[in-house]
């Protein structure tokens, strides 16, 4: 029998995905009508490329509850998961990515939401399918959020995830431009559970982040959430200060002290190199941040949707109803 005390939306951001989405809307859909009586499934677009937009609108006109959006331009995954957030309705909000991860384990997510979770969120079982150099070097970026950068990232955690109303209200109010999924899930500060999954590829060869996306989604994450860098290299900016002071000290006593003095030896190269090293290395830091400020408080909207269709016929009015309305109190 299917639930009819909450609404169920389910976030899809889809890019170049022309190959799977009808196989997995099909499968989505079927799994949302036998245990929903209230859903509805949001497609966003990400600017496509192939024929995925094609695809999205014939499956309008087979499917009751689908929502089709289309953004201007290529913004990203994080942002097009944003755009979903923003106009979902549900009681519980899903996001789910169409080439890895299961729609029948969405039932057993949402029980675990409605059972007090707020945020219930993906964990791999494993990564052994991922490039070595990749694995090592997402081990290293959750080791120093997590113990360095005081960033919570769980390991291994995945978009797959359901949010409370309350939760989606929250995260919506966040404008920030860097928009990672799972660090604003932890910000927020809502109770949150996590479950082991196996991904399910639905591609032959799974569609993955090159170094440069890895390293910039890395840099990007930390200069959004974390001020963190600054505060270390402030103390090894004055920690480098006392040394080099220490340093002059010592030289300027030990030529006024000592008649044998060799001829540079005040002037080191060694030290002075070291030292302006260091300087290089906090003016990028503070560049990326400049950057990010500047970014941040330019007054234009995250993204741009340049269409949004609905099924045909859409859901009866009388089936699209949101139960839990309480919205998060301003702070």
């Amino acid at each position: 029998m299917p639930v009819t005390d909450c609404f169920v939306s389910v976030v899809v951001p889809l890019q170049d995905d022309e190959d799977i989405v009808d196989g997995f809307v099909e499968e989505l859909c079927g799994i949302l009508r036998s245990h929903y009586e209230n859903h509805e499934v949001l497609l966003v677009d990400d600017a496509s490329q192939d024929r995925t937009g094609e695809r999205v609108q014939a499956l309008l006109t087979r499917e009751p509850g689908l929502r089709a959006l289309r953004l201007s331009r290529r913004f990203g995954q994080e942002v097009a998961i944003s755009a979903g957030l923003d106009t979902a309705i549900g009681d519980f909000v899903v996001v789910i990515l169409p080439d890895s991860d299961p729609p029948a384990l969405i039932p057993e997510m949402v029980e675990r939401a409605r059972n007090g979770a707020a945020i219930v969120f993906g964990i791999r079982a494993d990564r052994r399918r991922d490039p070595a150099f990749i694995r090592l070097g997402y081990r290293l970026f959750c080791w120093l959020c997590n113990r360095v950068l005081d960033l919570h990232v769980p390991p291994n955690a995945t978009h797959f995830r359901v949010l409370s109303r309350q939760a989606v209200n929250a995260i919506t109010r966040i404008r920030s431009r860097g928009r990672y999924l799972r660090v604003l899930s932890d910000y927020i500060g809502f109770t949150r559970e996590g479950f082991t999954y196996t991904r399910q590829h639905r591609r032959a060869r799974p569609r993955r982040k090159t170094l440069i996306e890895a390293l910039r989604l890395g840099a990007d994450t930390i200069v959004s959430n974390t001020t963190s860098p600054l505060r270390i290299l402030s103390w090894l900016a004055l920690m480098a200060s006392l040394i080099a002071i220490g340093y002059g000290a010592y030289v300027v006593i030990v030529y006024v002290m000592s008649p044998d003095v060799v001829e540079g030896w005040a002037t080191l190269a060694g030290p002075v190199a070291l030292m302006f090293s260091l300087l290089f290395v906090i003016l990028a830091i503070f560049a990326e941040y400049l950057g990010r400020m500047l970014d941040e408080v330019k007054d234009r909207p995250l993204y741009y949707t340049v269409d949004e269709r609905l099924s045909e016929p859409p859901m009866p009015l009388d089936e699209r109803r949101n139960v839990v309305t309480k919205a998060v109190p301003d702070r």
